[in-house]
């Protein structure tokens, strides 16, 4: 197979994620994984990691989902947003941080970051289970 059909090949199956049937490139992938030869070549390792990657992130990769829900599906935001929020706060210079208070410690920022700090207190204060 040529170079330019494995990438029509590849490309017509990840475009099952934006068409909202990530269960049935898994099952298209499992299939394949499924009847290619039993060594484990570098083309089915890497399906196979792929497959795994997708499998656990599925609920993250519903973009239809989001999109109907008038939430941005590209990475550019997040990927910028970082630099600005977690990292402004834990590279302040002479800070030094322990790993079992980073994420509590972003969590309380993404908090305040989103306008959600009130509402986070008047839940905590009423005794409300705080939603994940």
């Amino acid at each position: 197979m040529e170079e330019s059909q494995k990438q029509n090949l590849v490309n017509e199956e990840l475009s099952l994620i934006d068409a909202g049937k990530v269960q049935q490139l898994l099952t298209n992938f499992k299939e394949c994984l499924e009847r290619s030869e039993p060594k484990l070549t570098k083309g089915k390792e890497r399906l196979s990691r792929l497959y795994k990657y997708i499998q656990r992130f599925s609920n993250c990769i519903n973009y239809n989902q989001f999109i109907s829900n008038g939430l941005p599906i590209g990475s550019g935001e997040i990927e910028s947003a970082h630099r600005y929020i977690p990292q402004k706060r834990l590279k302040i210079p002479g800070a030094t941080w322990h790993p079992d208070n980073i994420n509590p410690m972003l969590g309380l920022l993404i908090l305040q970051v989103n306008n959600w700090w009130s509402d986070f207190w008047q839940l905590k204060t009423q005794g409300s289970k705080i939603p994940a």
